[in-house]
């Protein structure tokens, strides 16, 4: 995760969400780091009640918070579900010599 964390209780829903989205963009935050801060700041909820309401166990959870494993794109999509968002394509290269 990133070590340069905003102050998120100062933050709105909106603003949470657009950090989130840009810092899995360009690779500052994982797809786990992400699902961390999405339950800790926005649901705000332990991973025991958070795992119960998307239907998940607390293994499962602490496993893709922490980047382990190998969850389906349904799993993620499960997560991401609950705060408007779903996996996506991103292009690994944003220069334009590396666009054909």
């Amino acid at each position: 995760m990133t070590k340069n964390l905003p102050d998120f209780k100062a933050m709105t829903r909106t603003e949470v969400l657009t950090w989130v989205e840009r810092s899995v963009s360009t690779g500052e935050l994982s797809l786990g780091g992400a699902i961390r801060v999405l339950r800790r700041h926005i649901a705000r909820q332990n991973q025991a009640d958070f795992a119960k309401l998307c239907g998940l166990s607390r293994r499962t959870l602490v496993a893709i918070e922490s980047d382990e494993g190998n969850p389906t794109i349904q799993t993620v999509n499960q997560l991401l579900k609950l705060f408007g968002l779903q996996l996506g394509l991103a292009r690994l290269y944003r220069n334009s010599e590396h666009e054909q």
